[in-house]
């Protein structure tokens, strides 16, 4: 599995499932057992690779209900004459390098056209600007931002199934100490019950406080600002 699909892919999936790795430990489960019995029959890799997935396409189904939120996509965003977030000599360097390296048939004024027709234009230099960055040595500070921003839109992207499976780990938890020591006799539960079900709380509030769109956005717009950047160093194909 490439570096990619584990940071940004794997990561957000095995984050999800936190909750039970909580109760896990603290209930001194022996998880090392399992997980050595997975590596031996050659499922972990496997597991791996499947959780990369799931961490993707949840990601990549609401990016764009992200992308809406924000007014659209970042590139679109950072090369349009009416947003202010880069300067408009750079922003002119863009537009004129793009304008060479991606052929448009018909004149257009970028400052005054629909925003519709422009932006149609914005997501082909996007596209183009990715398929000439795979080279992530040569654009390694392309390549770190798009890493930090799949994670997090992945992450995000599982919000909802993390808040339930915590709830229902932090309901199961009570309602199995609850069952064994008396629902009201809260002084016989173990300690080991007060510290996970802290944990579990803990866990939920940064799944609702900091895990959020905003959260998204930062790397979004700072991986668009260094695709956006690589564009002084494409050469036109030769074709």
């Amino acid at each position: 599995m490439d570096n990619y699909s584990l940071k940004a892919r794997t990561y957000p999936v095995l984050i999800l499932f936190l909750p039970l790795v909580i109760i896990g430990i603290t209930y001194s489960i022996a998880y090392e057992n399992y997980l050595q019995l997975l590596s031996t029959i050659g499922i972990s890799t496997a597991l791996s690779y499947f959780l990369s997935n799931i961490g993707r396409d949840f990601g990549k189904k609401k990016e764009s209900a992200l992308w809406n939120h924000w007014g659209g996509a970042p590139t679109s965003q950072l090369l349009n004459y009416q947003n202010d977030s880069i300067d408009n000599i750079t922003k002119d360097r863009y537009h004129t390098k793009l304008l060479e390296l991606v052929t448009i048939k018909k004149e257009i004024d970028f400052k005054k056209s629909a925003k519709k027709e422009i932006d149609e234009i914005y997501r082909a230099w996007t596209k183009y600007l990715k398929t000439k960055t795979r080279d992530t040595k040569k654009y390694s500070l392309v390549y770190k931002e798009n890493v930090s921003y799949g994670f997090r839109r992945n992450l995000w992207g599982l919000k909802l199934f993390s808040i339930i499976l915590i709830i229902i780990n932090i309901v199961a938890n009570y309602s199995f100490q609850s069952v064994k020591h008396g629902f009201k006799n809260l002084t016989a539960f173990p300690l080991e019950f007060f510290i996970s079900e802290f944990l579990l709380f803990a866990l939920l509030i940064i799944w609702v406080v900091l895990i959020t769109r905003n959260w998204v956005k930062v790397p979004a717009f700072a991986y668009a600002e260094r695709l956006l950047e690589a564009v002084d160093s494409i050469e036109k194909d030769n074709i």
